[in-house]
């Protein structure tokens, strides 16, 4: 035992705080995401016959599912920093083993759930590029907000990946709150 400061009983536990890090910024990106996304202007656009036509996000399925599954994420997401925080879900071995079980549940489903949104928005935007890019200047934002919100997801799905890793990595230093029974 040592005194001061910087004496430590307790292995370092780096990884807490960066995965803890990553889990809050998977948070932030996916909802960011699917708000650029649910909120993406109309966009009139005129068809070759001459009819107009409206469109927003609800006209392309992958742009709904991104939407909906970035919120389904977020709200996963929750629960893991609720779990890790909370519950004591970091991998102590007197911690109960439910909220453990559950924390590697959600550390497989929201990358996954990511992974796919973020995948199938990808490519729709080439798919139905022609139609997207027909509401750029000044016939609207949709094009610029499907995009934004492709890039938030994929930041999202980057950052989700991310926790799951950095969970089982030791890093060399502290900066979660230790316990004061000294």
């Amino acid at each position: 035992m040592g005194s001061g400061c910087h004496a430590m009983n307790e292995e370092p536990n780096g990884s807490k705080a960066v995965t803890l890090l990553f889990r809050l910024s998977t948070m932030v990106l996916a909802l960011t995401s699917a708000v650029v996304m649910a909120t993406a202007s109309e966009c009139s656009i005129f068809e070759p016959h001459g009819s107009r036509v409206t469109v927003t996000f609800k006209n392309y399925p992958p742009f709904v599912y991104l939407a909906w599954v970035n919120i389904a994420a977020t709200i996963l997401e929750a629960a893991g920093i609720y779990l890790q925080v909370g519950k004591g879900g970091d991998g102590d071995d007197e911690a109960p083993k439910l909220p453990r079980v559950i924390l590697v549940a959600i550390d497989v489903a929201v990358p996954a759930l990511l992974n796919t949104a973020t995948g199938a928005v990808f490519s729709a935007v080439v798919a139905y590029g022609p139609q997207i890019s027909a509401c750029t200047g000044t016939a609207g934002r949709f094009c610029d907000q499907a995009n934004r919100s492709k890039l938030f997801s994929l930041a999202a799905s980057i950052s989700a990946a991310s926790a799951a890793v950095a969970k089982d990595v030791s890093l060399p230093f502290s900066v979660w709150p230790m316990s004061s029974d000294e």
